[in-house]
């Protein structure tokens, strides 16, 4: 038996390590990267993030970055004069301002644009948010940009005290390995699945109900609240099965609520067509560049009429000189 134990070890851990590898390969294959993907903020000057139970993170308040309620100093943009208050709700296409900035030159200078758009949030941390800091702004209208990945659960890697830890909403914050995190797929696999796991039905459900209180809360204040969904920026031919599921769920779920959605992605589709590249970077169908944010900010306007004539619903105060800052 002893002189059996070395090679029966050697053996097992061989074969281990096969089937390991078997596993890695197999959902590299099966799965693309991007489908366990859990992102990792590259963070901004200034960024700081506050663990939370029910938001799972949010950015720090009252620092160079955002203001104490939730609003991107640099990239909001000020009327010299009291005037009518549009605030932009969102993901990271809020938050990099290609479309702000767009709609800000097509609209009546009087208005001022308040960013509020938060980095990997999805469209119920977008609306708690709103509700959690931001409420207290009053708005005049409100333009929500969801996105196409917004009805995924949100994860989001930061490192803290010398350790990386793992953020998603209702979840304890998990400690993950960096190392793993950057070579195995089967690590990432582990850490989608477990460390924070949603099923789909759960997350459309609370988004549903997140888009029916923001709606409600709109109605019941006078705050015209419009909704804008963005695409994958590529032909929708190329997407993926989910994402084109979810593009129907949440137009149509948008629709079953009464609110009017403005699908951007006939707009991306037409420029693709016409030899147009939409993406910010060769390798990212997710954020818009200049181009997108121009045509994007034109069909919004175009469909949002209203925008143009848009009145303060409320007594507003003078704000800061009318600036922007390109992200």
């Amino acid at each position: 038996m002893g002189r059996k134990f070395i090679p029966n070890t050697l053996l097992f851990l061989s074969a281990t390590i096969i089937g390991v590898l078997i596993i890695e390969l197999g959902l590299r294959s099966l799965y693309p990267i991007t489908f366990v993907h859990v992102e990792t903020l590259g963070a901004p000057s200034g960024w700081d993030i506050l663990p939370d139970r029910v938001l799972g993170w949010h950015p720090k308040l009252g620092t160079r970055l955002y203001d104490e309620n939730g609003i991107l100093f640099s990239r909001s943009i000020y009327a010299k004069v009291a005037g009518p208050k549009l605030l932009l709700i969102g993901d990271s296409v809020t938050f990099r301002a290609q479309i702000v900035n767009s709609l800000a030159n097509l609209l009546p200078p009087e208005i001022t644009f308040l960013n509020g758009g938060v980095i990997g949030y999805n469209i119920e941390q977008e609306i708690e948010f709103f509700f959690r800091f931001q409420k207290g702004l009053r708005p005049d209208a409100i333009i929500h940009q969801m996105h196409i990945n917004d009805l995924q659960a949100s994860r989001q890697l930061f490192r803290r005290d010398g350790t990386t830890k793992l953020y998603s909403p209702r979840v304890t914050e998990v400690t993950i390995n960096p190392v793993l995190y950057r070579y195995s797929h089967l690590y990432r696999f582990l850490v989608a699945n477990l460390a924070s796991r949603y099923s789909k039905d759960e997350l459309k459900a609370s988004a549903v109900e997140s888009l029916r209180r923001m709606r409600d809360y709109a109605r019941q204040n006078g705050i015209a609240y419009h909704l804008v969904l963005f695409p994958m920026l590529e032909p929708l031919a190329d997407w993926t099965a989910y994402d084109r599921e979810t593009r129907d769920y949440l137009l149509n779920a948008a629709r079953r609520l009464e609110l009017d959605v403005i699908d951007l992605q006939p707009v991306a589709e037409q420029m693709i067509s016409a030899g147009i590249d939409p993406k910010e970077g060769p390798r990212d169908p997710l954020h818009p560049n200049q181009s997108m944010g121009e045509a994007a900010a034109k069909y919004i306007v175009k469909r949002i009429p209203s925008l143009l004539t848009l009145q303060p619903s409320s007594k507003t105060s003078t704000v800061n000189s009318r600036s922007s800052m390109q992200p």
